[in-house]
């Protein structure tokens, strides 16, 4: 992984309206991490494949690994924040599961 690829900053939010792990409620977002990652943009045959799937607003970013953004110990309903706006969290995938990094994919809220 090429570390100066890794330019765009995410930070990953519990929204509000969720509990927090004492069942009280969440009144504004709270950030839960801030990585690095590198902005995958799409190209040639998968941005056709893209448009035909109606995913023509979805971002995809690879990221180092965060074992805190497995699937089994994230909260649920994290948002990401990249740009100053709010992004819901497609899918986040460890990378043929070898820990090095995750693709993280996210669809624009706005």
């Amino acid at each position: 992984m090429n570390a100066g690829k890794l330019r765009e900053r995410l930070k990953f939010q519990i929204p509000a309206g969720e509990t927090n792990e004492n069942g009280f409620p969440i009144t504004e977002p709270t950030h839960y991490k801030t990585v690095w990652g590198g902005l995958k943009t799409l190209r040639g045959n998968r941005f056709y494949a893209a448009a035909q799937n109606n995913m023509e607003n979805n971002r995809e970013f690879t990221i180092r690994y965060q074992k805190s953004l497995d699937e089994n110990e994230r909260p649920n309903n994290l948002t990401v924040v990249w740009n100053k706006k709010e992004h819901e969290i497609v899918s986040i995938e460890n990378d043929d599961g070898l820990n090095v990094s995750m693709t993280v994919v996210v669809r624009s809220l706005a």
